[in-house]
């Protein structure tokens, strides 16, 4: 995400960022994703009532483009549909995330300066 955001920024706080994942494993918020018992990226999933958010899903690039976010997507809009909630989430405007997401049939609802807001169409 570094290269994501320093383009939409400029600046990337390596402090704060590790702060924020420190806090956020302390408050078992976040998972770590393992494959064959190795970590592959972290995912946060929060949920809000009338909707459930993912608010962070990374994946290291050796990880990526082999199906592994696609069904950690899927699990979460199973869960939500058992609820009858919508899913959403948001991605910088830079980030080419929009369009894997798109192909999981999200929509975008809401525009920022920076960031694209999406929710499950389910």
């Amino acid at each position: 995400m570094r290269g994501h955001v320093e383009a939409t920024w400029g600046e990337w706080n390596e402090p704060q960022v590790r702060q924020q994942i420190a806090n956020d494993l302390q408050q078992g918020r976040l998972t770590i994703i393992e494959i064959d018992a190795t970590p592959a990226g972290v995912m946060r999933v929060d949920e809000h009532g009338s909707y459930m958010h993912i608010d962070q899903l990374f994946l290291l690039p050796a990880y990526q483009g082999l199906g592994i976010g696609t069904e950690l997507v899927k699990d979460v809009l199973a869960q939500a549909q058992r609820k009858s909630v919508p899913v959403r989430l948001w991605v910088l405007k830079v980030n080419p995330a929009r369009a894997f997401y798109e192909r999981l049939g999200f929509q975008v609802f809401e525009e920022t300066a920076a960031s694209l807001h999406l929710r499950s169409t389910d």
